[in-house]
Order: structure tokens, then C-alpha cells, then sequence
């Protein structure tokens, strides 16, 4: 399994507008790798295509690591925001 070695958290809450985000992490993996933009809701950088259509920029293939990713995001954000 790979390891997860930073997470950078940037509160960024769009709740007053009507919004779902709450934040946007940065992953480091292994000290080589760097994930930007994943946000509170947990869910892996998209681009949107010319037909305005929203696809994966990385598709994790092993469920494990995409449930250690999102532990380690929403912990750091709890821990970040003093939530329990």
C-alpha cells in the first residue's frame, strides 16, 4: 500500500452561497507524487471536456487507497477545524 506523507488543507467554504465545499486538500504520496484539489466531499480533480461534460483527472483503481485518501483528508480537517 502506498503512503500518504503530507496533507495540506485550505479551507475554502461556499456554504453562504449555497455551496457544498468546505475545503480543498493537497495529497503528497511517498514524498513523490502530489494530488491538488481534492475537496471536503472527497472526490479526485476533473476537467471538463468541450462538451461541458466533467471526467476523472486520476481514477483510483484500488479501493483501499481511495478510503485511506479520504480518511486522511477528512481527519486533517476535522483535526484543522476543530471538529470531532
Amino acid at each position: 500500500m502506498v503512503k500518504i506523507t503530507d496533507v495540506k488543507i485550505y479551507p475554502f467554504d461556499t456554504s453562504s452561497i449555497g455551496g457544498r465545499i468546505r475545503a480543498i486538500a493537497d495529497i503528497t504520496i511517498e514524498d513523490t507524487f502530489v494530488i491538488k484539489g481534492s475537496g471536503y466531499f472527497i472526490d479526485f480533480p476533473k476537467k471538463s471536456t468541450s462538451q461541458g461534460k466533467l471526467v476523472d483527472i486520476i481514477e483510483p483503481l484500488d479501493k483501499r487507497f481511495t478510503e485511506a485518501v479520504r480518511r486522511v483528508i477528512v481527519d486533517k480537517y476535522k483535526e484543522m477545524m476543530n471538529i470531532e
